[in-house]
């Protein structure tokens, strides 16, 4: 269940629409998050997004188009303007010249827009992979309670029907046999939760590929193995190649590109055209020609230029904070994820085994009558709580290995 397998998954495009043939079959991890790719209206959004960014950038990388106007003066006035015998007709065509590299500043900033938005796609493959991986791991995990909590069911009803005999012998109180009712009520009332908790875990799951039901009865998934996990320092070190650096870098190179189309904008553009004018009375014709320049193009251009800067030392500060913040969960998050493997290392080593022989002994002298039905019913109940906590144990490693991936994930990472 290494994301990092998930992340190149992801970015290889691999995200074909798995076919609900398979829903007899248990669902692998691979399986779930290629559906969610293939079909979360959140991809489906930013992706499009990239197609209307790339539109505009090659939009704004076009030249200055060609205008034609045309014009027709001292007509239908009076005296000797009147009618048309004075009329003049001017045709002219004309272009605006841009100087400074403004067309080239514009094409940069339209490749910074797009690199922006593939980024965010990016992220947001890595982000529906990530939140696809929890909520399998949580069906994984309810699957799990389900079966142990079957376990107990059995077990209660095992136990409450070797009380009875023994009541019915008179070997036990009545009481006894009470007690076994009630353990065995609680049992099944367990059991019914960890049905509907894993009906809702399966929904939650196939709400990410937007189904209304879920079209699959189990999953497939060894939570008893733990995938080794980098060292700490090793991890740290990948934050800064990390998406959402990647990703103020990105916001960054928007400003850098602003910032030279301001630039560029302080040398004043030329709106150049010619034509042909028409003198009706005459019945000559003459060339025309106009040029226009606007007037304080450098001060407005400081500004712009003094707005990117201030943008860029913004997106400076928020990466350094954003790098700070990010370490400091990276560390919380892998301090959980060792402890949760040292519990489950501890349960299944030390405890749970002990936990199994006190059950069996308790189980051999209830049966013998030399142990109370009440010193059974502890062990019993022991040992179920610990099986519950080592599922909780698997539930925190699998899901916090899934966070700490994603922390520490590279866009490195989509390239392999």
């Amino acid at each position: 269940m290494n994301l990092r397998f998930l992340c190149a998954l992801a970015m290889a495009g691999a995200c074909g629409v798995v076919p609900s043939a398979y829903a007899a079959d248990p669902l692998r991890l691979e399986q779930a998050v290629a559906r969610a790719l293939a079909s979360n209206p959140a991809l489906a959004a930013e992706m499009a997004q990239r197609d209307a960014v790339q539109a505009k950038a090659a939009r704004e990388s076009l030249a200055p188009q060609f205008i034609v106007t045309g014009e027709l003066e001292n007509f239908a006035g009076t005296g000797a303007l009147s009618g048309m015998e004075s009329a003049e007709a001017t045709l002219r065509l004309g272009r605006r010249i841009e100087l400074g590299g403004k067309r080239a500043a514009r094409q940069a900033l339209g490749t910074a827009e797009l690199d922006q938005q593939n980024t965010a796609t990016d992220m947001a493959r890595l982000d529906i992979s990530s939140r696809t991986a929890l909520r399998f791991i949580e069906v994984a995990v309810d699957q799990q309670r389900l079966e142990f909590a079957n376990q107990h069911v059995v077990q209660a009803e095992r136990t409450r029907d070797e009380v009875a005999k023994w009541v019915k012998a008179a070997r036990n109180p009545e009481s006894d046999l009470h007690a076994a009712e009630i353990t065995v009520a609680n049992a099944e009332l367990e059991r019914e939760h960890a049905e509907h908790e894993l009906l809702s875990a399966r929904m939650t799951l196939s709400a990410l590929w937007g189904s209304s039901q879920p079209d699959f009865e189990t999953v497939a998934a060894d939570l008893a193995r733990l995938p080794e996990v980098e060292s700490l320092d090793k991890l740290m070190a990948r934050l800064p190649d990390s998406f959402e650096d990647k990703a103020l870098q990105r916001e960054a190179g928007i400003a850098e590109a602003r910032r030279q189309l301001a630039e560029a904008g302080s040398k004043p553009d030329l709106d150049f055209n010619i034509g042909i004018r028409h003198l009706e009375m005459s019945g000559d014709q003459g060339l025309v020609m106009g040029i226009a320049m606007p007037l304080g193009s450098n001060t407005r251009a400081a500004y712009a230029g003094s707005e990117a800067r201030a943008q860029l030392a913004a997106i400076e500060a928020r990466r350094k904070a954003g790098q700070f913040e990010r370490q400091q969960q990276l560390f919380e998050k892998y301090q959980e994820l060792m402890h949760a493997r040292t519990e489950i290392e501890s349960l299944r080593e030390r405890v749970l085994p002990k936990a199994e022989q006190a059950e069996a002994f308790s189980r051999r002298g209830f049966e013998a009558g030399r142990f109370s039905f009440l010193s059974l019913s502890q062990s019993q109940q022991t040992l179920f709580d610990l099986r519950k906590r080592l599922v909780e144990a698997y539930a925190r490693y699998h899901s916090l290995l899934v966070e700490v991936d994603r922390l520490a994930a590279t866009v490195q990472d989509s390239a392999k």
